[in-house]
């Protein structure tokens, strides 16, 4: 099948240039050219795919989701009753919200088995490209520790979902071996207490610097990486020393913690828009008084952080932690990246060129030949206007690998 996608422009975020009167020609899911339609010579049984009026890019990749949590706020109660392949269907139209909005990649930052990645690729529904961690691991007592619900399936492990807690180097090594078994493609650590988990507070540090290096060393074996749910600014640095690839969240930085980014080239995915869904949820009455109380506390440090980070050109990657807010509202992370400083460009490149170098997915987050054609269009210059990106009304096309899954009305 070839398609030829015809748009008003066409923006690259490598260079920043928008090319008019465009044309991106796709061949068997894959890009063949993308230019300027009067240099481009489009086969005649070419499929159009018309983009009048609009501007395409990549399509986006959001580098920390959680496609089996609702979003909808924090409910023990109903969590508790939930069965775990009911939150597993959860997936299903979160998937299908998150491509609406424009986001053609994710990485599952815990939650969906490689089941889900395996059923999106097979075509039973419609869903981003994805890399699953599948279980956040953490000490006894850590963020991932839902032992007083131990009703719930967080606390259940399943054959394709290992069990998240864990202590000590020989099985964290066995249970990054587990992980891996059940089809991660990322290993996910977290090295402090969190928001949203009742038992530890987001400044406090967890697991040992052995544990996050035998972590990182038994990921590395079998060509893997590891990211690191750190809040803590000592959980930050332990993960840096250990090895890890990415920071999730990183409220607590300073400047030592910001030269050692600096000094391994790590990426940093702020989330900045999580605790702002947090306080959202409670301020509707559907999150527990601790986590509010932790969100409001954490937003003043967390913003902070993130401007010094930017400030210092730390590699920033698109992350939004979507599953603490609704699924297809990921867009709103660009508009809350831009009030800290950084330029629409850079925002577009940090959920295109960057997240794809952060999360080593091949073939996206541009439209070079020999890409996966997954591209958006949106009515307008996003490098002007980023709420043509923030907005899912206003991603009016989504195209992946070829295949239109939005298309004008």
């Amino acid at each position: 099948m070839i398609r030829a996608v015809y748009a008003d422009g066409l923006l690259d975020p490598a260079t920043g240039e928008t090319t008019r009167e465009a044309v991106v020609l796709i061949e068997d899911g894959h890009v063949k050219i993308a230019g300027r339609r009067a240099a481009a010579q489009v086969p005649r049984d070419a499929e159009s795919i018309d983009a009048a009026g609009l501007t395409i890019l990549p399509g986006l990749i959001d580098c920390h989701v959680h496609l089996t949590s609702l979003g909808e706020g924090l409910d023990f109660a109903r969590e508790l009753t939930t069965p775990p392949t009911l939150e597993l269907m959860r997936a299903v139209r979160a998937a299908q919200r998150t491509l609406d909005a424009g986001f053609t990649t994710v990485r599952d930052a815990a939650g969906s088995p490689a089941g889900i990645r395996m059923a999106i690729d097979a075509g039973y529904f419609p869903g981003p490209r994805m890399f699953v961690t599948i279980s956040a691991l953490s000490q006894t007592g850590g963020h991932t520790d839902s032992h007083f619900m131990c009703g719930a399936d967080l606390d259940i492990p399943l054959p394709d979902r290992p069990y998240m807690v864990v202590d000590g180097v020989e099985a964290m090594r066995l249970r990054v071996r587990e992980v891996i078994r059940a089809g991660a493609d990322w290993i996910k650590l977290c090295t402090s207490g969190g928001v949203l988990s009742p038992g530890d507070q987001p400044h406090h540090s967890a697991l040992t610097l052995e544990e996050i290096r035998a972590a990182v060393e038994e990921a590395a074996t079998q060509g893997r990486k590891v990211m690191a749910h750190a809040q803590a600014n000592e959980g930050i640095k332990n993960a840096l020393k250990g090895g890890v690839a990415t920071i999730e969240h990183g409220i607590w930085l300073d400047g030592d913690a910001i030269e050692m980014m600096l000094d391994g080239g790590n990426a940093l995915i702020p989330t900045l828009v999580a605790p702002q869904w947090v306080i959202r949820h409670a301020d509707a009455g559907k999150m527990p008084a601790y986590a509010a109380d932790k969100a409001r506390d954490v937003v003043k440090d967390h913003t902070a952080s993130i401007r010094m980070a930017v400030e210092a050109g730390v590699k920033i990657a698109f992350g939004t932690d979507t599953g603490v807010g609704p699924h297809g509202s990921n867009g709103e992370e660009f508009l809350l990246m831009q009030q800290l400083g950084m330029e629409p460009i850079d925002c577009i490149r940090a959920a295109t060129t960057v997240a794809a170098q952060a999360i080593g997915m091949k073939g996206v987050g541009t439209l070079e030949p020999g890409s996966w054609g997954d591209l958006i269009g949106v009515p307008g210059d996003p490098l002007t206007d980023l709420t043509l990106l923030s907005d899912p009304a206003k991603v009016h096309l989504v195209v992946k690998g070829g295949d239109p899954v939005k298309a004008p009305a």
